[in-house]
């Protein structure tokens, strides 16, 4: 007898609530997700065929097809139009529309969540810089030196910083070895990068913030080429409280368009 059978049947046997339609859909995608587990499928794995699915569960169709929609949504599975549906490589992506959509909104009203977002980033970044600093090698060290150039370069020239930010974020965390960390990393910057491309035209980076930021980040590789992990964190603290001052303009600039609209 099938999951949602059985709470049916108990339901009535003892005269309390029937689950709603919202809580059999959870239950659903659950079991789905135990599913993915009790067949051991990994990253890139395809699930079972719907109409298996559809046996094994008890659910029909446009149930099914909701639950794996949802779990889409969440980045446990993937569904290929014209292929099929598969166990998800990327459960990080809707991470960074979420926190996007949410650091833009709070942006309206003192920005906190923003805010914190930048927080969080900042303990990870300070607080993993000492590490770093004891373990690069000369060859990934090279990296971080390619990136600041680019950083510089994109600078002086009025061009985006952007891709060559995201390279050098990437390459000075990449020799701790810890894949899911860059990725987490890379999400924060990634959501912050989402608010300030939004954001540009209420309170646009200047040139010489631009410049600035170049010599942020060509000081912060010379920090870490010399071993100086003391140096490196006072570096990484004071870049992010610029990151803060940023967010913090942003929130006054649309506090104050929205107090003269009608």
């Amino acid at each position: 007898m099938k999951d949602l059978e059985v709470i049916a049947l108990v339901a009535k046997g003892t005269g309390a609530t029937k689950p709603t339609a919202r809580e059999r859909q959870k239950l659903l995608q659950q079991q789905i997700v135990d599913a993915i587990l009790q067949r051991k499928l990994t990253a890139g794995s395809p699930l079972p065929p719907e109409h298996e699915l559809m046996e094994e569960l008890g659910a029909g169709r446009n149930s099914i097809r909701e639950a794996i929609k949802a779990l889409d949504a969440v980045g446990i599975v993937e569904v290929q139009h014209g292929f099929g549906t598969f166990v998800s490589n990327d459960a990080l992506t809707p991470m960074v529309r979420a926190l996007t959509f949410r650091g833009r909104l709070s942006l309206f009203d003192n920005g906190r969540e923003a805010l914190e977002l930048v927080d969080v980033r900042q303990a990870l970044e300070t607080g993993l810089i000492p590490f770093v600093v004891a373990t690069i090698s000369d060859d990934e060290l090279e990296l971080v030196r390619v990136a600041a150039e680019g950083i510089e370069a994109a600078s002086r020239g009025g061009s985006s910083i952007a891709v060559w930010d995201q390279q050098f974020h990437a390459a000075l965390f990449a020799p701790l070895g810890n894949e899911l960390l860059s990725g987490l990393l890379d999400v924060f910057w990634q959501v912050y990068n989402n608010i300030s491309v939004s954001l540009d035209g209420v309170a646009p980076v200047a040139g010489k913030d631009l410049c600035e930021l170049a010599d942020a980040h060509t000081a912060l590789f010379e920090a870490v080429k010399c071993r100086d992990a003391v140096a490196a964190v006072n570096l990484m603290t004071a870049h992010f409280d610029g990151i803060r001052g940023r967010v913090e303009k942003w929130a006054r600039q649309l506090e104050s368009q929205a107090a003269v609209e009608p």
